[in-house]
């Protein structure tokens, strides 16, 4: 998913929705040897991917993700369901939801207007973003606890953000303070709390960027990170140098694929409005060295990754494509 800026009034301001090459070719090389996944985990998907189909059909989309082989999905917005059928669904289709993604009652709400098309996608992310005030973090993860526990979560990852807050310190010290209570909040209950960066926390802000401001400012047993591996490397983000410096703090992956033909500015993209929806290609298919980068996220602590591609023309074929060239890394 994507970030919108304060001012956004475009669903690319936030998260929205070539041959194999070498890359494909490289999972395919007996997909180095074929990995245990850790701690027992299978390769999942981010459901706003799906959302589309989801609300067409619900109960069938989720049995398609089974039968192409995931076993886990992140799940975004309820999309009108109450928690006690969400769950019953996804136990039918033999899915499970490790994480879920905080977003507050009216958010919640609007990710299903969105996805019918009965508000415009505009118009939805800037309601949404406008929602998630986090001078209401402790009442938005308190809404959330009641729909976590049904659902049987165990992560709670905070994506939807103001982007203009990274802008500087006093921005970054009022996510900061938000972010320890929802840790907090989240310890309590036996959860854990992750937040999800774009491309706005990677901005260097009185000389250190605003990602590392707040992770050296919050307890690194209660605020994890949810590491967009597209996102980060269209901030041009050293990734391996990223988990190297924060190792156990990611325990969330999205994986998703860049174009071969995007060329990222040597100081990232700041904005994301300059990403275009053919920025993203199915895992495998794109630039991004998955071969490399999952295995040095697998050491540094990752424990689910979710295939996710923000702007899905075919979307179960896009995940099935992605979970092929993944299935012998994860």
């Amino acid at each position: 998913m994507r970030h919108i800026p304060k001012s956004a009034t475009s669903r690319r301001q936030f998260l929205r929705d070539a041959s194999v090459g070498a890359l494909g070719a490289a999972f395919a090389l007996e997909a180095l040897a074929k990995p245990a996944a850790p701690h027992g985990h299978a390769l999942g998907v981010q459901l706003y991917t799906m959302q589309g189909l989801l609300v067409k059909d619900f109960d069938g989309t989720l049995a398609a993700l089974r039968r192409i082989g995931y076993r886990e999905v992140e799940v975004v917005g309820l999309l009108g369901h109450d928690a006690k059928t969400y769950r019953a669904a996804l136990d039918a289709a033999g899915l499970r939801a490790p994480s879920v993604h905080v977003l507050s009652t009216t958010a919640q709400a609007l990710f299903v207007e969105m996805a019918t098309g009965r508000v415009p996608v505009d118009k939805a992310w800037a309601q949404i973003i406008a929602s998630m005030d986090l001078a209401h973090i402790e009442q938005i993860m308190e809404d959330l606890f009641a729909q976590s526990d049904v659902l049987g979560n165990e992560y709670l990852a905070l994506a939807a953000i103001d982007s203009a807050l990274f802008d500087s310190r006093a921005g970054i010290d009022r996510v900061i303070v938000a972010f320890r209570k929802a840790g907090d909040l989240c310890q309590k209950k036996g959860l854990k709390f992750a937040w999800h960066p774009h491309l706005a926390e990677f901005k260097v802000v009185d000389g250190k960027r605003a990602l590392d401001w707040v992770l050296e400012a919050t307890d690194p047993q209660k605020v994890l990170v949810e590491l967009d591996f597209f996102w980060a490397s269209m901030a041009n983000v050293d990734v391996p140098g990223l988990l190297a410096q924060y190792p156990g703090r990611f325990h969330l992956g999205h994986v998703k694929d860049m174009a071969r033909n995007v060329v990222v500015p040597e100081g990232g993209f700041k904005d994301s409005r300059s990403v275009s929806n053919d920025s993203f290609e199915d895992v495998g298919y794109g630039k991004l060295d998955y071969r490399r980068w999952i295995p040095l996220a697998r050491r540094a602590g990752m424990r689910h990754f979710f295939v996710e591609r923000d702007s899905a023309p075919q979307p179960l074929e896009n995940v099935k494509r992605s979970f092929e060239s993944l299935r012998g890394l994860i």
